[in-house]
């Protein structure tokens, strides 16, 4: 399937051809970026610890013309982080971006909140 041709806006940002790391990309604010950096032409490297949604946000990126690898992990565990580290250096020529979005929420009262 050929690929989607980027509109000229894309093809002239200097940032195109460029790689970002989205941590956090399996929903929210992580999954807009990626989708946003993808479009402007970025390469994005996908990492949360939801693999599925990852694999599905990384096809519908390809869909679009843009180009998403996918590495799940729970940066919460240090073997997690050192595994991603070690994908992107394998897999890519360097890295450009990082979008340090991954987190944890707590939901109730703030009362009753650590």
């Amino acid at each position: 399937m050929a690929q989607k041709p980027f509109p000229p806006a894309v093809r002239d940002n200097p940032w195109r051809g460029r790689t970002a790391l989205v941590t956090g990309a399996s929903s929210g604010i992580g999954m807009a970026v990626a989708r946003k950096l993808a479009a402007e032409g970025l390469r994005v490297v996908l990492t949360a610890r939801r693999k599925d949604r990852l694999e599905a946000l990384a096809e519908e990126i390809g869909r679009d013309g843009g180009t998403a690898l996918v590495c799940a992990a729970d940066l919460s565990h240090e073997l997690d982080r050192q595994r991603l580290v070690q994908y992107v250096e394998a897999s890519l020529p360097g890295l450009d971006i990082l979008v340090n979005n991954a987190g944890r929420g707590w939901y109730g009262f703030l009362s009753n909140i650590p």
